[in-house]
């Protein structure tokens, strides 16, 4: 997706089947959303901004999706074409590399 992304904070919200899922994506996701959806097709697609977060390592490009129900999820690499998949599982966070 082509919108423009606005920061803010982050909170998680796991277990009882619930899980998080964090995405590092590359440069070209900069100042972006990033959307997914149920591989299953039960729920409407969601979507996250990318933002540029400081670590101990430094600071990376995160998009995160801080309380998702537990499933297998496409991360849509824009809007027609789908990209990879990932499972969320309950009570865990889900770390997936975007390039």
């Amino acid at each position: 997706m082509a919108r423009q992304a606005e920061s803010g904070s982050v909170a998680l919200d796991i277990g009882a089947g619930r899980g998080a899922l964090v995405i590092y994506p590359d440069e070209r996701y900069r100042d972006r959303e990033i959307e997914i959806s149920r591989v299953d097709g039960d729920d409407k697609p969601v979507h996250t901004g990318v933002h540029e977060r400081a670590t101990q390592a430094g600071s990376t490009l995160t998009a995160i999706f801080g309380s998702l129900p537990e499933g297998d999820y496409v991360v849509w690499s824009d809007a027609i074409n789908a990209g990879p998949t990932v499972t969320v599982s309950d009570g865990t966070v889900t770390e997936l590399s975007l390039s």
